[in-house]
């Protein structure tokens, strides 16, 4: 944990780094707010709407107040310059966020809030609109508002999984039927027996693997099907949403065989993928 809090404060440091700088107009005030800033206490409790208990170790005011401060005082450093610019104040957040590195796991939801939001005073001083995400990043260990990467692979099928963020998209491979058999491991996380046919059944919390080949197809007596489709591989019919696909270490968590081709868990009513 401590290895990736080290790791996530770098890339704050950092990651102001390759955008284009844009030259800033120091406000006359901004000198005066500095020092207001600077000279009133902090980590104290705040009332609605802004509501903050207050600091929850006391003896962590002057500490937490010091690494404030100093950004502050960075910030007026950039102000003073001949040539501010909305990189240097995003640089100067980044050091700011690195000063709380030791103290990390000390800071609960209130209090990394309330240290946002005096870097988001700060910014108000001198007119900067972002902090290029790294509030976002301390705050919640990733910006919220940064695109999701997308990321492609292709499984021995040639279905070709896309992952963007929480949300993973399937291109089926196209199929052609020959007969193949295929192991299909289904598990019952329901509290009813799903019938086959006639006396095959599996019970609560049983699973069991069926061979069956690509121009069968496997219908349970709540109205789910399996078949292959003419065009793509394995399809599955469920219009009640009872059905969740497996994979990954949820193969293992089931207890499914490592020879299986498709692994599928059958759920309530409602609570399938």
């Amino acid at each position: 944990m401590t290895k990736y809090i080290q790791i996530l404060l770098i890339l704050l440091t950092l990651s102001a780094c390759g955008q284009n700088a844009t030259e800033m107009k120091t406000p006359e005030n901004a000198n005066e707010k500095f020092l207001e800033f600077i000279s009133k206490k902090k980590f104290v409790e705040q009332p609605y709407p802004n509501y903050y208990p207050g600091i929850a170790d006391e003896k962590m005011r002057p500490i937490f107040t010091e690494k404030i401060n100093k950004v502050a005082i960075d910030f007026k450093a950039v102000a003073e310059s001949k040539n501010p610019t909305d990189k240097k104040y995003q640089e100067k957040i980044g050091i700011g966020l690195s000063r709380f590195e030791d103290i990390y796991l000390e800071l609960d939801t209130e209090d990394r809030e309330r240290v946002c939001m005096y870097f988001e005073e700060l910014m108000d001083i001198v007119g900067l609109e972002s902090s290029n995400g790294q509030l976002n990043k301390f705050m919640y260990g990733f910006d919220p508002m940064e695109k999701p990467k997308e990321k492609k692979w292709t499984d021995e099928h040639g279905n070709v999984f896309i992952e963007k963020g929480t949300e993973v998209s399937i291109i089926p491979a196209k199929y052609n039927k020959t007969g193949k058999k295929y192991k299909v491991f289904l598990y019952n996380e329901t509290t009813e027996n799903i019938g086959i046919i006639k006396d095959l059944v599996i019970k609560p919390r049983e699973f069991k693997v069926f061979n069956v080949s690509d121009t069968d197809t496997l219908k349970l007596d709540n109205g789910v099907k399996f078949m292959f489709g003419e065009t793509y591989g394995l399809e599955v019919e469920d219009k009640k949403s009872q059905v969740s696909g497996l994979g990954g270490k949820y193969l293992t968590d089931y207890g499914a065989p490592n020879e299986i081709d498709f692994a599928f868990v059958i759920v309530p009513v409602g609570k399938g993928d």
